[in-house]
């Protein structure tokens, strides 16, 4: 359930991405040799351990779920490195809807469905040709470990949106594929965090949770991969 390593995603709605890619002129980047090399690396990771080894899980406080740490016998991780892919079941679904959904994105929105498209992905309304729609990335029944990378308005890991062509990794073609990238260097004992929101405080008034700003430091492990925090 939790060992994907690439979007689970049907060549029709895959063609569509493409489609309003190209019609919005949407920034998108093909991934470089090196990209391309790190994916399949950490893919490989993942199939074989679910958790790659060089992460931790562990419970934090004040109910706050699972976090993910890089373990203190690990190299650090340089910045601009793959983390992995994001992954999850890819649906299109209609813009602005309320969605409480805790392990999903929008990597695209402003899509435009055309009549047969819209009775094929959106059945509860009515034809509208000037409805807008989005692209919704869903880990909660299929992902990987970075469902457990937490909140932060001070991250260490961020998200971008990539081609992958075709390749002699034999990694999937994607028109958009969702990754996370090292923001900037990330230390042995520290929590990877990522803005789940481009607006960074905007997160937390949406869940309708108490503010609780972590940075990558507010909870660590140690050299016996204990849970420590400066609380």
């Amino acid at each position: 359930m939790f060992k994907f390593t690439s979007q689970i995603i049907s060549k029709e709605v895959d063609e569509i991405i493409a489609r309003e890619v190209d019609r919005q002129n949407f920034a998108i980047r093909k991934a470089s040799k090196k990209v391309l090399k790190e994916i399949f690396e950490i893919s490989e990771e993942i199939k074989k351990h679910e958790l790659p080894k060089q992460f931790v899980r562990k419970t934090l406080p004040n109910n706050l779920g699972e976090g993910l740490f890089l373990r203190t016998d690990a190299a650090p991780i340089e910045k601009g490195s793959v983390i992995a892919p994001y992954t999850g079941e890819v649906t299109i679904v209609p813009q602005n809807e309320p969605d409480d959904a805790d392990y999903a994105f929008a990597p695209l929105s402003d899509m435009y469905l055309n009549k047969e498209e819209q009775k094929q992905y959106d059945r509860a309304n009515r034809f509208s040709p000037a409805r807008l729609y989005a692209i919704k990335l869903d880990a909660l029944k299929k992902g990987n470990f970075t469902r457990s990378i937490n909140h932060s308005e001070d991250p260490n890991v961020y998200a971008d949106t990539i081609e992958i062509g075709k390749n002699s990794y034999n990694l999937p073609e994607r028109s958009l594929e969702v990754i996370y990238f090292a923001k900037r260097k990330i230390n042995p004992g520290e929590q990877l965090l990522v803005s789940y929101e481009g607006e960074e405080d905007s997160y937390w008034e949406a869940c309708d949770y108490e503010p609780f700003h972590m940075s990558p430091k507010t909870f660590r492990v140690n050299q016996d991969l204990e849970l420590v925090s400066d609380l």
